[in-house]
């Protein structure tokens, strides 16, 4: 084995090691009951939307109600999502620093003459670019084999009732 092609192997392996614990963090602060909440609000303001569309006054009181008991909980559900960025964000970062120091000046070899812009210089990927590429190529599938998927602008975790849910809508 090339020692290019050890340390892009290295790279995938970190890379799923930080994204495994940016999960597990995700998780651990991201409760269950958040995510109901999460899907409270979005019926309200779905609730809401659709009242001012229609013009329905009594409809829009009754919500209006509600809207101190939303906002708590939105800005609840905020400071954990800010939490769980903060953290991603510094776990990303430090990895990316410390293979930056250990693996900056690397190219890995692209086939023929193949070439990604910003990413690639003379036939060959820059470590910054074999990182983030290897980052988000890797990060769907584990986030999925966690059981999170994308919803209401942040993660949630996914039930099989929200499976069940979905297939029915096709």
């Amino acid at each position: 084995m090339s020692p290019s092609t050890f340390y892009m192997l290295l790279v995938i392996i970190i890379a799923i090691l930080t994204i495994s614990l940016t999960n597990f963090v995700r998780k651990s602060i991201l409760k269950r009951q958040d995510m109901e909440r999460m899907k409270e609000v979005n019926l309200f303001r779905q609730e809401l939307m659709k009242a001012k569309r229609r013009g329905d006054q009594k409809t829009i009181q009754r919500l209006e109600k509600r809207m101190d008991y939303i906002k708590k909980v939105e800005f609840n559900i905020m400071k954990k999502n800010f939490t769980v960025m903060i953290i991603s964000m510094i776990l990303f970062l430090s990895t990316y620093w410390i293979l930056t120091a250990l693996f900056g000046n690397m190219k890995f070899p692209l086939p023929g003459d193949f070439s990604i812009p910003f990413i690639s210089q003379e036939g060959a990927l820059t470590f910054y670019g074999w990182y983030i590429l290897t980052f988000f190529a890797v990060s769907l599938p584990l986030s999925k084999a966690f059981g999170l998927s994308m919803m209401g602008g942040g993660l949630a975790e996914e039930g099989p009732q929200d499976k069940r849910q979905e297939k029915k809508e096709r």
